[in-house]
């Protein structure tokens, strides 16, 4: 259970609001029928306490322990497409990831 808040640029977003994001996939759409070409994402996973309007947004008590995940995206040239920040319930996800290395 999460909230996510998406912020692009205006432009952007004035073509997006012409769709029903409810039905459609978000980067396919992009992709689609805007043109946008999406190709690098950096995000941060960091913890952090809930406010008091998200904390009931996620039926859990203010001041809980949650995770918060920045992302923000560009396209193939570089160009800002959307930050993203979500707020998750800490006690409902957890990550897994495989590491490698090629020795020589």
């Amino acid at each position: 259970m999460g909230i996510e808040r998406h912020y692009s640029p205006v432009a952007l977003g004035k073509k997006l609001a012409q769709f029903n994001l409810d039905q459609e996939t978000f980067y396919e759409l992009l992709e689609r029928e805007l043109k946008v070409k999406t190709f690098q994402a950096e995000q941060e996973i960091r913890a952090g306490v809930s406010t008091a309007s998200d904390s009931g947004l996620l039926h859990i008590p203010e001041g809980s322990s949650i995770m918060i995940a920045e992302r923000k995206i560009t396209d193939k040239n570089g160009g800002f497409v959307e930050f993203e920040r979500a707020f998750y319930r800490a006690d409902m996800y957890s990550f897994k990831i495989k590491l490698s290395r090629n020795s020589k």
